[in-house]
C-alpha cells in the first residue's frame, strides 16, 4: 500500500473513531475495501497517532491533575477502545519521564529525600525509586577505579598462579584442567576490570 493511500484511510479511520465509530468496525470497513491485515494495522497506527496529537495533551493535563478519564466530556465521543490505548501511551510516557528525571538527579548528585520529593510517587512508585537508587549504586561502585584495580590485579594474580601451578603440574599429568579454570576466571576478571557497566536505566 502506497504512503499516499494509507495516509488517506487513515485520516478516515481517525475521523471514524472519533466520531464513536468502534474499532472493529472500522477495521471490518478496511477489510471490505480490500485491505490486508498488517495494511489494516498499520492504518490504525496511523489513524490513532492523528487522534493522539490532539487528544494526548489533554489526557495527560488530566492524569497529571489526577482527573478520571471515565465519562468525561472532552472524550465523550471517542471509540473507547482508542481512548484505553492512548491513555496507556500516555501514562508509560509519564512513567518514563519520571524515571528520566531520577537518573538525571542521580548524575547529579541530589539526595535521596531531593528525589522522593521531586517524583510522581502516584506514577514511579517508592519502590521502582529505591531500586533505580540501588542500582545507580551498585554501578557507580562497580565503575569506580578501585574495584576495577582490584579485578585488574586479581585477575593477573590468578593467571601467574594458574599458569604457574599448571607448568609445575605437567610432569604428573593431573589437574591441569583444574589449573587453566584458574587462568580462565583470571583472564576474565582482568577483562571485567578494563570494562564499565551500564546502568540499565
Amino acid at each position: 500500500m502506497k504512503y499516499a493511500e494509507k495516509i488517506r484511510h487513515a485520516e478516515k479511520a481517525a475521523e471514524d473513531l472519533i466520531n464513536k465509530v468502534s474499532i472493529e468496525t472500522v477495521r471490518g470497513g478496511l477489510k471490505e475495501k480490500g485491505l490486508y491485515e498488517t495494511d489494516i494495522d498499520n492504518v490504525i497506527s496511523s489513524a490513532r497517532k492523528i487522534i493522539g496529537e490532539k487528544v494526548k495533551p489533554i489526557i495527560r493535563q488530566k492524569m497529571l491533575a489526577g482527573e478520571t478519564l471515565v465519562n468525561a466530556p472532552e472524550f465523550a465521543d471517542i471509540d473507547p477502545a482508542t481512548l484505553k490505548k492512548m491513555a496507556e501511551q500516555e501514562i508509560q510516557a509519564i512513567i518514563n519521564g519520571e524515571r528520566d528525571k531520577v537518573k538525571k538527579m542521580l548524575n547529579e548528585g541530589a539526595s535521596h529525600s531531593e528525589i522522593y520529593k521531586s517524583v510522581r510517587q502516584d506514577f514511579y512508585a517508592k519502590e521502582n525509586i529505591d531500586h533505580q537508587i540501588s542500582v545507580h549504586q551498585e554501578v557507580k561502585q562497580q565503575n569506580s577505579g578501585g574495584s576495577r584495580m582490584l579485578n585488574i590485579v586479581g585477575g593477573i594474580l590468578l593467571m601467574v598462579v594458574g599458569i604457574g601451578i599448571s607448568l609445575a603440574s605437567m610432569d604428573s599429568g593431573s589437574g591441569g584442567r583444574v589449573f587453566y579454570g584458574l587462568v580462565a576466571v583470571g583472564f576474565f576478571m582482568m577483562i571485567k576490570g578494563f570494562m564499565t557497566v551500564e546502568n540499565p536505566y
